[in-house]
């Protein structure tokens, strides 16, 4: 198995690396294959996301080399904070260019059709407010169905696990709880 993390987070020693390193950590005593992307330091830096022609990208260096990483993976797993009620920009950044049509979709008699088949996706992130807050103003679930059917599904995937952990605040006090909730 062959698991690729993405982690979205600015700040290095973040618990976004925390709880990715936890999962790596599972990972490979299951004996996967484990990469880890970091978007923030990544050598493979893109742009703001533009183009001339939607039906016709450039394709770069940059492309090519996380297109050929998400090929090779069977596992997606997406770690990040939850700001502003989505995903920080350089993530969306990042499946804006590489999520692209005629790599992770295409169109078929006008509809759309994921070509990213017999992919896992796992989605990690956390949030400064208790997770009740969240739950009752309808935040997660409208995070997670953005994802799943926006995103995961729109490319043939399937969304494995969706974890949002609340009230993690710079006290830590509740961070090696929410570790130990972290599986495969």
């Amino acid at each position: 198995m062959k698991t690729l993390i993405i982690i979205a987070h600015p700040k290095i020693n973040g618990f976004s690396f925390a709880m990715a390193k936890k999962y790596e950590e599972l990972a490979l005593a299951k004996n996967y294959e484990v990469e880890t992307i970091d978007l923030y330091r990544s050598k493979y830096q893109q742009p703001f996301f533009t183009f001339d022609n939607e039906n016709d990208l450039n394709v770069t260096p940059e492309i090519e080399y996380y297109q050929n990483k998400i090929s090779e993976a069977d596992e997606l797993v997406f770690v990040f904070p939850y700001w502003w009620g989505s995903m920080p920009a350089i993530l969306k950044n990042f499946i804006d260019w590489n999520f692209s049509k005629g790599f992770a979709f295409e169109y078929v008699n006008s509809k759309p059709k994921g070509l990213l088949v017999n992919k896992s996706v796992k989605i990690f992130t956390t949030t400064g407010a208790p997770s009740f807050i969240y739950t009752i103003t309808g935040a997660n679930f409208r995070l997670k169905k953005m994802f799943q059917k926006q995103i995961i599904e729109f490319c043939g995937m399937k969304l494995t696990s969706f974890n949002i952990y609340g009230g993690v605040d710079k006290s830590n006090s509740n961070t090696s709880e929410i570790l130990n909730k972290i599986k495969l």
